[in-house]
């Protein structure tokens, strides 16, 4: 049975969750408040993606795109998600998740979750 490789886990993945409502008025999406502190911690480890990659997808190459590969639990033992209404940070950096996390290889041992340098 395949494990989690908990040594390659060299540090962690903050997540910093976003509540968002609907506007009185007109319905469109508000943001809300975010949270001052994360929500919860991930073990992980991350690679920048290719050139190639960002040229295959019709991204701009100058934007700096990693992929981080985290537990399947959080630090807490807790299961997680993340969507891009939340912010991560990875080494005091931080970053906008550019989808949902996926399940590397279908095992339940390792997520893979694409992310972009957050400069704004």
């Amino acid at each position: 049975m395949a494990q989690t490789p908990w040594y390659l886990f060299r540090t962690t993945m903050d997540v910093y969750t976003q509540t968002w409502s609907a506007s009185t008025s007109s319905g469109a999406p508000d943001a809300g408040t975010r949270a001052g502190s994360p929500s919860y911690s991930v073990a992980c480890w991350m690679q920048p993606t290719s050139a190639a990659d960002a040229l295959l997808y019709g991204r701009d190459t100058t934007t700096q795109m990693y992929d981080v590969f985290l537990a399947p639990l959080t630090i807490a033992g807790a299961t997680w998600d993340t969507s891009p209404a939340d912010y991560v940070v990875i080494d005091s950096v931080r970053y906008k998740p550019m989808g949902k996390p996926k399940d590397l290889v279908l095992l339940g041992v390792v997520k893979v979750l694409t992310v972009m340098r957050d400069v704004g």
